[in-house]
């Protein structure tokens, strides 16, 4: 088995897992009955960075990008569907679904009608994945487990993006393993304390 073809595996398969961690969440809504303190952003700008991944690896003939976005889509869709479920005021989180949908078909006509050169909409994609990439993983809260995951599949994707020299995949995975190892020292520095019940 080559270099490439065992990166590109291994950070597909540890990419479904991080995907698939939202089942957690899903269950905590099933069993509270309620949506209540779960965020639907996560969902929304996790589904709009794997559409960007997907498209930029369909322009760019990347087998390894296109199969693991496509199914970061379909798991961000069924999460959101989820949400609403549980979701008892859906007014404010349904304008937040609409700005998505609505960006991302401005996206993709941007790139597909307006960028005839197909350098051009790697190069264009390329950037947005970027500063997708970039503005998610420094504006997320998560604990210690997706901190971890997070900084375990950036590295998985900047060791694959060094090795077919891929400078786009390089530079958001290697702001998401500097900003996921920045998160998880603060778990040493700020270590969570269990909380003490006081019976009276």
């Amino acid at each position: 088995m080559s270099l490439v073809l065992f990166l590109s595996w291994s950070a597909t398969i540890a990419t479904v897992g991080f995907f698939l961690s939202g089942i957690l969440t899903c269950q905590k809504m099933m069993q509270s009955g309620s949506a209540e303190n779960v965020p639907l952003l996560p969902f929304v700008t996790t589904f709009l960075n794997c559409m960007v991944w997907a498209s930029y690896g369909v322009v760019k003939g990347d087998d390894a990008l296109v199969p693991v976005n496509v199914i970061g889509m379909i798991t961000q869709v069924l999460f959101t569907l989820c949400f609403f479920l549980y979701c008892k005021e859906r007014g404010k989180e349904v304008k937040a679904v609409v700005y998505a949908a609505v960006l991302a078909c401005s996206l993709y006509m941007y790139v597909v009608h307006f960028l005839s050169n197909d350098q051009t909409r790697v190069r264009h994609l390329g950037l947005i994945c970027i500063a997708k990439v970039v503005q998610t993983r420094s504006t997320e809260s998560m604990p210690f487990i997706f901190s971890f995951m997070m900084v375990l599949v950036s590295f998985l994707w900047l060791s694959y993006g060094t090795v077919v020299e891929d400078i786009n995949i390089q530079v958001p995975n290697a702001t998401g393993v500097f900003l996921g190892l920045l998160q998880l020292s603060l778990f040493c520095i700020y270590p969570s304390k269990p909380s003490v019940n006081v019976k009276l």
